[in-house]
């Protein structure tokens, strides 16, 4: 089971730690700060190696950028006297060097560290995104080929339609989150940028120092940048959480829906000293499946933020800055926060195969009136089989009424004997178990 309290050390505090995972730690201020020395360092190698900076000077940058030097604390102090992170950050690296202070953050701008930072966390949160994703596909894969054969009654609208089968209702979401799968890999966001002010490179003249910071880290640069890398290229990423918590919340759904005391079919795992109410001791509440729905109103909300990110004035304003501090690592966290719920609530999925089995039979053949309207076609037409089916389905008693009508005992006279496999479920499921094993062998075929 998810277990998020192993993970509640100092963080960015944006969000609540009932919902903080692993993936949390790339977002805390901590981690930024080691990040940020980071790249610092790799520029003043990068400054060295064009000849921008003396080596010697690298070499003093590269050994004090390390957090037994600088400390978190004394950047923080320097933020509040010349408010500016990035400004505090050069100055606290600055008085930890001799000789080379003057020579940390040569030619680049405090966009050119945040966006390279960004790349770095949105990388890294990808790859953990992906793998998460993976496994509850997989988890997915096992619970549809579990329920395969188990015919039930579909529903929309929220009214019974026709039978189909366990495994293909599980199939149709297994199908959805191998779209989003496909949707978070093809999402780049390995992305940073060291081209100086406006992005016209004009303190180096050359994208070397660039190519050489970005490659030790592992990121690409974009075509071209303003003073910050295109917001618009973050879109797809965002995209794709936004599609995997909405499949997410659909399954979720299902679930809650399935699990009414009136349908009583599909039920999440409710433990021995589980408590679904302070007050109605009865209550077995699906409140997993309920959070699940609920934080992915927060993920939608924010693309909303994301998108309004792109409109930016001239080369550059500051109105994106303060809404990604929350944004990105919000979005991100709560869909892992999601995948790892599902995952659980999948695993442990119970079925009541007696429930199931009444609410099949319970309108006692309706669900079947189009097979019988299909045969009748030949030789009534469709509209006068759908006008006639649709009178008879208003009846008390369905089945009588099917085989004392003079019409369908006048094209079909046997209809006294082919009833019961008319209106029998199990022989109106069409391709359900077919298209069912090829969404699995699809799935195994993606993953692997």
């Amino acid at each position: 089971m998810v277990n998020s309290s192993k993970f509640l050390s100092k963080r960015n505090n944006t969000l609540s730690n009932r919902y903080e995972t692993e993936i949390s730690e790339i977002f805390s201020e901590e981690y930024v700060f080691e990040i940020q020395l980071l790249i610092e360092s790799s520029l003043a190698q990068a400054n060295a190696k064009n000849g921008f900076i003396e080596v010697s000077l690298a070499n003093e940058i590269k050994q004090y950028c390390q957090k037994q030097y600088v400390k978190y604390d004394r950047v923080k102090e320097l933020e509040q006297e010349v408010n500016h992170d990035i400004m505090a950050l050069v100055l606290a690296i600055s008085e930890q060097c001799s000789t080379a202070g003057g020579a940390v953050h040569f030619g680049a701008t405090s966009n050119d560290i945040k966006d390279t930072v960004l790349g770095l966390q949105l990388k890294k949160s990808r790859e953990i995104l992906i793998k998460s994703l993976k496994i509850l596909i997989k988890t997915l894969i096992n619970k549809t080929e579990q329920y395969s054969d188990i015919i039930c009654i579909s529903r929309t609208h929220g009214q019974h339609a026709l039978p189909t089968t366990y495994g293909f209702k599980f199939a149709n979401f297994l199908n959805e989150f191998l779209l989003c799968y496909d949707q978070l890999v093809n999402a780049s966001v390995n992305y940073g940028k060291i081209s100086g002010a406006i992005g016209t490179y004009a303190s180096f003249n050359t994208n070397k120092v660039e190519e050489f910071v970005l490659s030790k880290l592992g990121l690409q640069p974009v075509a071209i940048t303003t003073q910050v890398i295109p917001r618009s290229i973050f879109i797809p990423f965002l995209s794709a959480l936004v599609s995997i918590t909405g499949v997410a919340e659909r399954f979720a759904k299902e679930i809650r829906n399935l699990q009414r005391t009136e349908i009583g079919e599909l039920f999440e795992e409710f433990g021995g000293k589980q408590v679904g109410s302070s007050t109605m001791p009865q209550k077995r509440n699906p409140h997993k499946s309920e959070r699940i729905c609920g934080l992915a109103r927060i993920i939608r909300s924010l693309f909303q933020v994301g998108a309004e990110n792109i409109a930016l004035e001239h080369e550059r304003d500051l109105t994106n800055s303060a809404p990604e501090r929350i944004e990105f690592s919000t979005m991100i966290t709560l869909t892992h926060f999601i995948l790892l719920e599902l995952i659980n609530i999948i695993s442990s999925l119970s079925l009541d195969s007696n429930n199931i089995e009444k609410n099949l039979r319970i309108t006692k053949g309706r669900h079947n009136t189009e097979k019988l309207m299909l045969k009748l076609t030949s030789f009534i037409g469709r509209q006068e089989a759908h006008k006639l089916l649709s009178q008879l389905s208003n009846k008390d008693d369905f089945k009588h009424a099917i085989i004392t009508n003079e019409i369908i005992r006048k094209y079909i006279p046997s209809i006294d004997k082919e009833i019961d496999d008319i209106l029998d479920p199990e022989q109106y499921i069409g391709l359900s178990k077919k298209k069912t094993k090829e969404i699995i062998l699809l799935a195994n075929s993606r993953l692997n």
